[in-house]
């Protein structure tokens, strides 16, 4: 990837979407932003390119279409979150269902030791499992980028409205609901054969029936609750929903999430939260310019934009205040 300064990769995803994958478009947009000042058209378009098949060429077909009012773009967002989640479910299953034909063809090779191809098709096998290894990773890359940009969209359309934002998180509750449990099942069918199947799947994908099974009910008790809430007068907290949902387990953006959310949950005012998150985002200026690995970039890039939307959260109620 070209774009090695991280204002420079979040500016450039942003426009990319905005413009539906049209790379040649972007980057006439982006050629006179100072941000690129220090690269080239030629090299912009190459990075655009780069940037693009990482994100997915289906991710523009996500985002691009124009909608009436508001609750109706809402409504169609949310449809495309629950369309992509339920497609996510069914390739995942699909490779599920390979790993096991691959399996099943190993134990009929070793009722066969005998034959001379052997050692062939046993190699010829193993390769085939790992690649199903790499096709999940893959997979699991292209829902993460769809999702992005389907909560940027979201986060635009809602912006500061309570309600929408209630209405939304109400909608989505139960719509995360179904496709869990989709999941469930199609995981439960496919380890219904022996308890063999169970241990392999979780061995080799880290995927098990208990834990999509436990997904089912939280998310159950999640769409409850925020059913019950959507009517409710309570006020909601200015930092509801702020901040990455994810948990990382990986360095460095473990410790920088856990660096934002000290700050965000500090009792510090606007001036010292602020300072901090500015001290915050140029360590991850420096992290972003040292990581080769996209996908690192690409959750890191998370926490900085997190950042940038609480300071900016802080300025709009300091200037009440003020």
């Amino acid at each position: 990837m070209i774009f090695e300064n991280i204002n420079q990769y979040q500016k450039a995803k942003k426009i990319l979407i905005s413009e539906e994958g049209n790379t040649h478009l972007a980057s006439k947009l982006l050629k006179n932003d100072p941000v690129f000042y220090n690269m080239s058209e030629g090299q912009i378009l190459l990075g655009l390119n780069s940037l693009k098949e990482g994100l997915g060429d289906d991710i523009a077909n996500f985002v691009g279409s124009a909608f009436g009012g508001d609750i109706a773009k809402i409504k169609t967002v949310l449809t495309q979150m629950k369309e992509q989640e339920l497609k996510f479910n069914q390739e995942e299953f699909e490779i599920h269902k390979d790993f096991y034909k691959t399996l099943e063809d190993q134990d009929a090779l070793e009722k066969d030791v005998n034959n001379p191809d052997y050692q062939a098709l046993s190699k010829k096998l193993a390769h085939h499992r790992n690649s199903l290894n790499t096709r999940m990773r893959e997979l699991n890359k292209m829902h993460e980028e769809i999702f992005d940009a389907l909560e940027l969209k979201i986060k635009d359309l809602t912006g500061d409205n309570k309600r929408k934002r209630k209405y939304f998180n109400a909608q989505r509750a139960s719509d995360v609901l179904e496709t869990r449990n989709d999941r469930y099942e199609k995981i439960k069918s496919i380890v219904a054969k022996s308890k063999v199947r169970s241990n392999e799947l979780e061995k080799f994908f880290g995927v098990s029936v208990d834990s999509a099974k436990k997904e089912v009910e939280e998310s159950k008790e999640k769409a409850e609750k925020i059913s019950k809430d959507l009517n409710s007068t309570a006020p909601v907290s200015s930092d509801s929903g702020r901040g990455s949902e994810e948990v990382f387990t990986e360095e460095p953006e473990k410790t920088l999430q856990e660096e934002f959310e000290n700050i965000k949950n500090s009792p510090g005012g606007y001036i010292s939260k602020k300072k901090a998150l500015v001290d915050l985002k140029d360590e991850i200026e420096k992290k972003f310019a040292e990581i080769k690995d996209d996908e690192k970039k690409t959750r890191i890039s998370r926490i900085y934009t997190d950042s940038e939307n609480l300071i900016q959260e802080l300025e709009r109620e300091y200037k009440k205040v003020k």
